[in-house]
């Protein structure tokens, strides 16, 4: 299969981690493996063959209109629609998360018909060991499958997406997911962060069969099920204050592998 990984950054972001993560991309990742880096009025020091930067500004009109019309929408910008008093909530802050929706669905578009699988990866992310390549074949959703991810108890961990581009309803996922930012849908729903919209589109394409989908956590899990699954094998994701200490806790990293697929239980186990 033929790979291809997407992040995107702001400013202090790539200082604190995302320099870290293209860094640990470059030397850890199968040399077949580019990524597409959506940095956000950033100047990114790396230059090499497998890296393509593409600024926001110039190549995401759609980020730019929803932006110009939500910057001071209170419950855009983390106001709780039910407890307005409560701010600075990442559960409403679709404004501060729309540059990952907007670089996927621009990236799944651009890779379409070159790529079988694009991964969405945050860039608070660090790949501590060596990936085969024939891990992220395993990762990757099968032909049936629209993506894989870190399902969980909830609403799913979106730190790793695997977007199957042959699927036939790909482009259409895309433009869902677009859209239900650009109309103002997401203001309709519980929670409006990017993680929460793509749980809701995956029920919405699931009931109506549209596609199925692979599931690559737990669904007995909670919280920090990133690095519980079989990618803490090889990456790590410095959620919250996990980005200051360099890696995650200890107790994040207790197994649940016994209630994994046996196909996950297998590539935690290599």
């Amino acid at each position: 299969m033929k790979h291809c990984v997407v992040t995107t950054f702001h400013e202090a972001g790539y200082q604190q981690y995302g320099k870290r993560c293209i860094e640990s991309f470059l030397i850890k990742w199968p040399d077949t493996v580019s990524m597409l880096v959506y940095p956000e009025k950033t100047s990114v020091s790396f230059s090499e063959p497998r890296l393509q930067l593409i600024d926001p500004l110039v190549a995401l009109p759609k980020l730019q209109q929803f932006k110009s019309s939500y910057y001071d929408n209170p419950f855009a910008n983390g106001t709780n629609p039910i407890v307005p008093e409560q701010t600075n909530n990442f559960r409403w802050d679709a404004y501060r998360f729309s540059n990952k929706v907007f670089a996927v669905t621009d990236a799944i578009r651009r890779c379409h018909g070159t790529f079988d699988q694009l991964i969405w990866l945050d860039a608070d992310t660090v790949t501590h060991t060596v990936i085969p390549e024939e891990f992220l074949d395993k990762m990757a959703p099968n032909a049936r499958q629209l993506a894989a991810y870190l399902n969980r108890r909830g609403y799913p961990e979106c730190g790793w997406v695997g977007y199957n581009l042959n699927h036939p309803e790909i482009l259409n996922f895309a433009n869902r997911f677009e859209q239900i930012y650009l109309s103002g849908e997401f203001l309709t729903f519980k929670e409006n962060h990017d993680s929460y919209i793509f749980w809701e589109i995956v029920q919405e394409m699931e009931q109506a069969k549209k596609a199925t989908f692979k599931e690559l956590g737990s669904r007995w899990q909670t919280g920090h099920i990133f690095i519980k699954s079989a990618l803490g094998k090889y990456v790590d994701h410095l959620k919250g204050g996990r980005k200051i200490e360099g890696r995650s806790k200890e107790r994040d990293t207790l197994s649940f592998t016994r209630k994994l697929p046996r196909f996950l239980k297998q590539s935690f186990s290599k």
